[in-house]
């Protein structure tokens, strides 16, 4: 340890996150959703996506939604009314697991 008077003020160097390391190429990265965002971690996955990196994601289930719960639910009901309207058969699918909604 350095005395008071002789410490430099530099700042530390921020902690290593999940982020962090999804910027350096790797054959496959993991990431643990808990407790993060769900926009803002979907957007890192999807630009690491975008790049041909092999993303694999865990604790989807955990994952925090920003805003109250129930406009949350009206956002999510309003997304699983689109479908085609010539033959909803066709898709798109809507998943309903929770571990399935950031997939």
């Amino acid at each position: 340890l350095k005395p008071a008077s002789i410490q430099d003020s530099t700042p530390a160097p921020p902690q290593c996150s999940a982020f962090a390391a999804a910027m350096s190429f790797a054959k496959q990265i993991v990431v643990d959703c808990r407790g993060h965002l769900l926009g803002r971690l979907s957007s890192i996955i999807a630009k690491e996506l975008l790049n041909g990196q092999q993303v694999v994601l865990v604790r989807c289930e955990d994952v925090n939604m920003s805003g109250s719960l129930y406009r949350a639910k009206l956002k999510y009901a309003n997304f699983k009314r689109k479908k085609t309207n010539s033959n909803p058969r066709h898709g798109p699918f809507h998943q309903r697991a929770p571990s399935k909604i950031l997939w």
